[in-house]
């Protein structure tokens, strides 16, 4: 994956060059078809480099909502995003930040902390590291917060979502990150 990314921004790059000289010399004798081929050449470029900007700013309570969905959690009163960063390429990295409900905050403890296979935090399972996909997710008490985590294909990609909720915190934090 890492040669074929390589080459494609190379690609993309020499196009981007050169639809920037085909925009100088369309500017230079005012040709509007050599100014609309120098964008279609341009655009994939700046597309591919605003579009963690263009996630960041786009996320919806429909995306949240799903994103929780793969944890098997649902929020029963309304919530508002706070926060959120998109970082990484191709790794895509995404940090949410929601401040939900007293009641939400108690049940998705509850529904972490009555999981089968919940389990009290130490040193060695503090951070879970799977490497095969399955459909449930582990669930953590930390000193501090609770927390659950899934690792699945998501849209053809391998994602993990990691989840954590602090006691007496009204704050919901979750991390999905595509590989």
């Amino acid at each position: 994956m890492g040669m074929s990314l390589i080459y494609g921004l190379i690609l993309l790059s020499s196009l981007s060059l050169v639809g920037i000289i085909v925009l100088s010399f369309s500017i230079k004798y005012k040709s509007v078809i050599g100014i609309l081929i120098s964008i279609i050449l341009i655009a994939p470029i700046v597309l591919l480099f605003t579009g963690n900007t263009i996630d960041e700013l786009t996320i919806s309570k429909k995306d949240v909502v799903s994103d929780l969905g793969h944890l098997e959690i649902s929020l029963q009163d309304d919530f508002k995003i706070i926060a959120n960063s998109v970082t990484g390429m191709p790794e895509r990295i995404q940090l949410t930040k929601l401040t939900i409900s007293k009641n939400d905050e108690k049940h998705i403890i509850q529904l972490i902390l009555d999981a089968s296979n919940s389990k009290l935090a130490t040193s060695t399972n503090n951070a879970i590291v799977k490497s095969d996909f399955n459909d449930t997710a582990e669930n953590l008490k930390h000193t501090r917060f609770y927390s659950r985590e899934i690792f699945k294909t998501i849209d053809n990609y391998p994602t993990r979502i990691h989840l954590s909720v602090e006691e007496g915190s009204n704050i919901l934090k979750y991390q999905r990150i595509e590989d």
